[in-house]
């Protein structure tokens, strides 16, 4: 009797579980990745009578102690916060943000709701990254990351009107295709062109931008209705063309172009019940693992052995291990004390993190009821030029509505306009965008947060610029090993700034470690 490929992957899953039947499906090349896994496949008994000490239980702390407690190593984890997770912090009810300079907001938010205030968002080909909220347990649902029916906003469009994103997208469209069909029936690119390739390229211009057998275009059912469809004798009505002189000027292209960089593209997903969800589902693996609110101080590597100095309760104490990943940011490494080379210690501000900011409200959900929008992102071309709206617990009473997700500086750490505003201002910024986008409304927001990044104890900062020409020297300086210390997180990745290259990141550092002791 033959073996079908899915027989076969039934029977994996029977024998190895959920992590052997995904591990085949990828190997057979039936779930695509977006990088390469470093990870390496050891033993149970690998790390026996082998010591390993990871700083930081962000997402690549985790990883590494979950992979290699399974590969026999003792492990210990110390992290500076009561919590796991690092950046995948979800703020809800009793959560207390604090500032490096002691300003404080508690949250009391209505029970369920809360902001993703680091990540957000999974896409689908972030394959490793899901593949352990399965192994873990973590239900995931989809996350509405664009929506045609949100809001576009710009002073000089519309009479600062807003209007929907589908109008904007498709009218923007129509005109393009508009100009190059007349260049083509023009012959104005003959040289490039044969006559058959234009016959094909007039036919594609007139389905991309919806336009008449005259080449013309002149507004479209893709960017929605003055008049809706009806039963009755009322015909229906499109919208008229916006001008594209000033489509041209508004520049909306952040929002047109938003869903087609690679990491934003449908379709994506989030934990049910905030993005910590996956560092509480490590933990509740690993937690026995790690020493909670235990600030490293001093880190002392050498050829044989690695010594962490921190404190805990007041006190100081010390851990030596064979080895020690160290996935702390390196905004802080740069103030921890240590012995690493002075190249090292360079490299430590030689990325330059991301002041990244997060402005949260509750309130009710008018977005829903009056505008039909169900999740995705408003682009109001003001101070703060995106909203965000919740795709969770759609259709209930209330929410929680992002207004404003940006960095407050440039890269070399000059405020930006937002980031040259007060508190109250920023909530006024935040505000004033949301009235841009839906006119009254900021008079339902309730319970403010605010979230920067760079005042967050532990962090200061979001995530290292290293995609910077600037920065490839200091990446590849913490790309090597100092003793027997191996730096890792998504900084040390090229999808810096996500989960899924934190993961791969500690990937790499197993198996570099795993290279050295093979000797």
């Amino acid at each position: 009797m033959s073996l079908t490929r899915r027989v076969f992957l039934q029977r994996i899953a029977q024998l190895g579980g959920y992590s052997a039947a995904y591990s085949t499906m990828h190997a057979l090349g039936l779930i695509p990745q977006t990088g390469f896994s470093e990870l390496p496949d050891l033993p149970a008994d690998f790390g026996r009578g082998k010591k390993v000490v990871i700083l930081g239980a962000g997402i690549a702390g985790l990883v590494s102690a979950y992979e290699l407690r399974k590969a026999g190593f003792t492990v210990t984890v110390l992290e500076a916060r009561n919590r796991p997770g690092g950046r995948s912090w979800s703020v809800r009810k009793g959560t207390v943000v604090e500032f490096t300079d002691g300003t404080k907001q508690e949250c009391t938010w209505e029970d369920g709701h809360y902001l993703n205030a680091g990540p957000a968002r999974i896409p689908s080909h972030h394959t490793h990254l899901l593949d352990y909220c399965h192994e873990l347990g973590v239900p995931l649902e989809v996350e509405i990351n664009f929506s045609r029916s949100a809001l576009m906003q710009a002073d000089t469009l519309n009479g600062g009107k807003a209007v929907e994103e589908r109008q904007v997208v498709h009218d923007s469209r129509g005109y393009i295709a508009e100009l190059l069909s007349k260049a083509v029936s023009q012959h104005a690119l003959d040289q490039e062109l044969s006559k058959e390739d234009a016959s094909h390229l007039l036919d594609f211009l007139a389905e991309f931008g919806d336009l008449s057998s005259a080449g013309k275009y002149s507004g479209s059912m893709r960017a929605g209705f003055v008049t809706p469809r009806g039963a009755g004798p009322e015909q229906m009505k499109v919208h008229e063309p916006l001008k594209f002189s000033e489509l041209l000027a508004a520049d909306l292209s952040k929002g047109e172009f938003y869903e087609d960089q690679i990491d934003w593209q449908a379709t994506m997903f989030q934990p049910v019940g905030g993005m910590d969800r996956i560092g509480y589902g490590f933990a509740k693996v690993v937690g026995d693992l790690i020493t909670y609110e235990a600030p490293v101080t001093e880190i002392e590597t050498g050829a044989g052995s690695v010594t962490v100095h921190y404190t805990k309760g007041g006190k100081a104490q010390t851990v030596t291990a064979d080895w020690c990943i160290c996935t702390m940011p390196i905004s802080v490494l740069a103030k921890t004390k240590n012995n690493f080379t002075a190249a090292t210690q360079k490299a430590f501000t030689g990325m330059p993190m991301t002041a990244n900011y997060k402005v949260a409200w509750e309130s009710p959900r008018f977005w829903e009821k009056e505008n039909r929008i169900y999740g995705g992102i408003s682009f109001p071309k003001q101070v703060v030029d995106l909203v965000w709206y919740p795709s969770d617990k759609l259709f209930s009473p209330t929410g929680i509505l992002i207004g404003g997700f940006n960095v407050e500086t440039d890269d070399k750490g000059n405020p930006n306009a937002f980031g040259r505003l007060s508190t109250a201002e920023k909530l006024a910024a935040s505000k004033q965008a949301i009235d841009k986008l839906h006119p009254g409304k900021s008079s339902l927001l309730t319970k403010p947060i605010y979230v920067s990044w760079q005042k967050i104890p532990y962090s200061l900062g979001c995530y290292a610029n290293n995609h910077l020409e600037s920065s490839e020297p200091a990446y590849t300086q913490l790309d090597n090993m100092e003793g027997r210390t191996i730096f890792a997180g998504d900084y040390l990745s090229h999808l810096v700034g996500w989960q899924e290259g934190a993961t791969l990141s500690a990937h790499r550092a197993i198996k570099r470690m795993a290279q050295m002791m093979k000797g």
